[in-house]
């Protein structure tokens, strides 16, 4: 065995100095660098990110460095910096490089040699164009200055036409009627359904219809339907045609399907409204400490004493809820979870914990639709500290930008993402359905703003949250929030926190009033509707 390790350390020095002679050969005669090739892109699309291939250049054996100096377009007009502050070239970076002690390699001065230093070129020269850039239609010539360095002498080249990008216009990826449901009614030669929006897209197309022709018409300019010219009713008809987005400029084509539902009647009627409920998990989970369930993930910066983290439930309380009207038939695994914050003793101590939903894109339903995010939620077994307040509450937070990672860290501290507190905004209603004494959900009362102070309601309200003679110790309640054109976003993100607002310990007794309870969801989800006319 050391005479298999002896032969790889002189195969590992021979290797070694060879490629230093090697290299020290070509750095007798440094030249400026040469020979740049850039692998073009044809077909990008425009507003998305661009990333090239790494580029080869003839440098002599030294590390090149690359740098922007313009853009051209075909005609040889030069782009100003709205274009370029979307353009970055990667670079080279230094790394240290472990080395296993086992090889017993030294250093210069017969130290055991821990790591080595290299240059990851991994990135160098690769040019990256930002999502969201200003490229139109048409074709792009970078030019590319390249600089080497050698024994403090400059050696560079400015490589015109280096890079060659073409833009090909940006398809549509949605196309919307609002309402989806639409009237035409035979005999008025003036009904025809709204024009569609196609989000973001180049809007230099044209329409055609894949189907039912011999009954509608399209609009080339517009994509407005109406009844074909010899349409004959003979009675009512509902039909949902494929329609076809042909670009001006390169002749692709998009065909959208299940996007429009025309209703052929001899008499106007009020179309029926869509509603969509999108994202509904299951949350399903079979652990009491998880790190996520079905649709969420679990962030434990304080656990304190409790029994069960937004694990699957256990306590009896909460099994009463009569599954919505809402919840799709096919969630049969639809889960209540639980977060306890107190032991079998019913001592309580801090707890900071986050329940994080997946994160959505919300942006397909910017136009046309009312959106919400909706849950149900049971406080239950919280008293009252000896000041009157509760030691805990669920809190509830929507981000626009949140994009992974912890939230806070166990001092409270932001670490990732924009948070904004909507406990305040909540529609809410009260279970007023009971089994016995058990809360089962509908039917609901009456609507109110903002989450409810958990407890009996009962005491003096320092907080001024209470509500004298209405409990919600135990009690279901069904909350709703509805997301308002600016919110969305591609990165949509609904937390719930149980926090808690004390120091030390609570004993639940006369000697340390208050105890933190439970909390449970079920039944997360959004809910996208077409407004009523």
């Amino acid at each position: 065995m050391k005479h298999r390790k002896l032969l790889l350390l002189l195969l590992y020095c021979f290797a070694a100095a060879s490629c230093k002679e090697s290299l020290k050969s070509d750095l007798n005669n440094p030249r400026n660098p040469s020979d740049l090739k850039y692998t073009g892109i044809a077909g990008a699309r425009e507003g998305k990110g661009v990333t090239t291939a790494a580029p080869t250049v003839q440098t002599g054996g030294l590390t090149p460095k690359f740098e922007l100096v313009s853009i051209t377009k075909a005609d040889g007009t030069l782009l100003d910096e709205s274009y370029l502050q979307y353009v970055t070239i990667g670079t080279s970076s230094s790394v240290e490089i472990p080395v296993n002690p086992d090889l017993g390699l030294v250093d210069e001065n017969g130290n055991p040699l821990e790591s080595v230093s290299a240059v990851n070129t991994a990135s160098n020269g690769i040019i990256y164009i930002a999502a969201g850039h200003n490229f139109a239609v048409g074709d792009y010539y970078f030019n590319i200055k390249v600089t080497t360095a050698h024994e403090g002498k400059e050696y560079s080249t400015v490589f015109d036409k280096a890079f060659h990008l073409n833009i090909a216009p940006l398809l549509p990826t949605n196309l919307i009627y609002s309402p989806k449901n639409q009237n035409l009614v035979y005999g008025d030669p003036n009904d025809k359904t709204s024009a569609p929006i196609m989000p973001n897209a180049n809007p230099e197309v044209y329409f055609e219809l894949a189907n039912y022709t011999n009954k509608l018409t399209i609009d080339r300019q517009t994509g407005v339907i109406s009844l074909a010219p010899n349409y004959v009713y003979t009675e009512r008809e509902t039909l949902n045609p494929t329609i076809k987005v042909v670009s001006n400029i390169s002749g692709e084509v998009v065909s959208f399907e299940n996007k429009l539902t025309t209703i052929i009647t001899d008499q106007p009627e009020e179309m029926p409204v869509e509603t969509i409920y999108t994202f509904y998990p299951t949350l399903n989970v079979n652990a009491a400490f998880p790190s996520g369930g079905t649709g969420y993930t679990v962030q434990t910066d304080i656990a304190g004493v409790s029994t069960r983290i937004w694990g699957n439930r256990t306590n009896s309380v909460a099994s009463y809820l009569v599954a919505p009207a809402e919840r799709p038939v096919i969630n049969t695994g639809q889960t209540i979870i639980e977060t306890c914050t107190f032991s079998s003793s019913a001592v309580t101590k801090p707890v900071s914990t986050w329940m994080v939903t997946s994160t959505q894109d919300l942006t397909p339903y910017q136009y046309g639709y009312k959106l919400s995010f909706n849950y149900y939620y049971m406080p239950a077994y919280q008293t009252y500290m000896s000041d009157g307040r509760t030691p805990t509450d669920l809190e509830v937070y929507i981000s626009t930008d949140y994009t992974g990672g912890d939230i806070q860290d166990a001092n409270g501290n932001w670490l990732n993402g924009t948070w904004t507190k909507v406990n305040a905004s909540m529609r809410c209603q009260r279970s007023e359905g009971v089994s016995g004494s058990n809360s089962i959900g509908a039917p609901w009362g009456a609507e109110f703003i903002g989450t409810p102070y958990p407890g009996d309601q009962k005491g003096t309200d320092p907080d001024g949250r209470k509500k004298p003679a209405t409990t919600f110790y135990g009690k279901w309640v069904k909350c709703a929030y509805d997301i308002s054109t600016s919110q969305l976003s591609k990165n949509f993100t609904v937390a719930f926190k149980v926090a808690s607002y004390f120091q030390g310990d609570l004993l639940n007794n006369a000697t340390a009033p208050g105890r933190g309870g439970s909390y449970f969801i079920s039944d997360f989800y959004y809910k996208a509707e077409e407004p009523k006319n």
